[in-house]
């Protein structure tokens, strides 16, 4: 019972999204709190790549940072993030209108303006991002609306927000993501405030989008059914730092990090029906407590000696921030398809 895939992809060609030695930290009266750790990794063109860990592990701070969406009173980033040969890190916001990146959110409720009409917002956007005049907005605004499975766009158009169900809200704002023609749409947790049929919608309609339009997508989720649905390649973060990637099949069939592991364990299954579901014991620690180890350590089953020492993420195509992983024999998904 291990992950199969049901479909293929082609191989993903060179990389649109290029993260090198991202870090970041956030001023405080107290001093500097470090929440990321020399992040690197890449979204090819086309790729769907996930981004899981629990809360607290950096996977949301990470999209914003990207996304130039953190404060830069407070917070302070250091490396390099390129898209499509572009600089990302160091952008005013002035400056990011001509970048070919989007983002989406869990809540749609809270990043739709209440007192805008869905045509009015997706008119603004396609205004301003694509410079058309109002007449051809209105006729693109249709055309998105109807992409991104909308029933009556015309009168979707007129309608408010709250009038909207959570579905057809999450659907606006892909529609408006859409509105900017991005080559990378960064998704977080876009499915977490739906139902279990209408995230299978969303889910279906992202694959498809990214496919029509050769759209890349970090998909940000500590839902890792739906990296196995979703994705080609995935990214495990924990306490800021990434700590396992690669191709969905491979790390989901045989994790080589104990934390990946332990929250594959994690998953309900038939099997464990009526029982108490497998935790991984203990908490991430905090920004400010200084680690020179493996940073999982505290809570691994699999602690020795040698996890005190520094860690480095090594590996080629399957890479892993553990001294152990080649001694660690995990177990891995047991009822989870891949079916990019």
């Amino acid at each position: 019972m291990t992950a199969t895939p049901t479909s293929s992809r082609p191989k993903v060609a060179a990389p649109l999204l290029e993260v090198e030695d991202l870090s970041l930290s956030f001023r405080s009266g107290s001093g500097e709190a470090r929440v990321l750790h020399d992040v690197s990794f890449s979204v090819g063109s086309g790729e769907i790549v996930g981004l899981v860990g629990e809360s607290g592990s950096g996977k949301t701070v990470t999209s914003l940072a990207l996304a130039g969406l953190l404060d830069p009173r407070t917070a302070v980033t250091s490396g390099n993030a390129t898209l499509n040969g572009e600089p990302l890190l160091g952008r005013g916001s002035a400056n990011r209108s001509d970048l070919p990146l989007a983002m989406i959110f869990q809540e749609p409720m809270t990043a739709l303006d209440p007192v805008f009409t869905i045509g009015s917002q997706l008119m603004e956007t396609l205004t301003h991002r694509q410079g058309k005049s109002r007449k051809e907005a209105k006729r693109e605004a249709l055309v998105l609306l109807e992409q991104v499975g909308i029933s009556d766009p015309r009168a979707r158009l007129a309608s408010y927000p709250h009038q909207l169900s959570g579905g057809m809200r999450q659907r606006v704002m892909i529609a408006i993501a859409l509105a900017c023609a991005p080559r990378l749409l960064i998704a977080d947790e876009p499915t977490t405030a739906v139902d279990v049929t209408i995230q299978a919608q969303l889910l279906e309609l992202i694959k498809r989008l990214s496919v029509e339009r050769d759209m890349s997508v970090l998909f940000i989720t500590h839902d890792l059914g739906v990296v196995a649905e979703t994705c080609d390649r995935m990214i495990t973060m924990y306490a800021g730092r990434i700590v396992e990637q690669g191709e969905v099949e491979q790390v989901l069939s045989k994790p080589r990090h104990p934390y990946t592991a332990g929250l594959l364990a994690a998953l309900p299954s038939p099997e464990t029906r009526g029982r108490t579901l497998a935790a991984i014991p203990g908490r991430v620690p905090p920004p400010t407590q200084v680690v020179t180890g493996c940073v999982f350590a505290e809570r691994c089953d699999h602690r020795a000696d040698e996890c005190g020492e520094p860690q480095d993420l090594a590996g080629s195509t399957h890479q892993v921030r553990c001294v152990r992983s080649a001694e660690l024999t995990l177990i891995g998904a047991q009822r989870l398809e891949v079916g990019r």
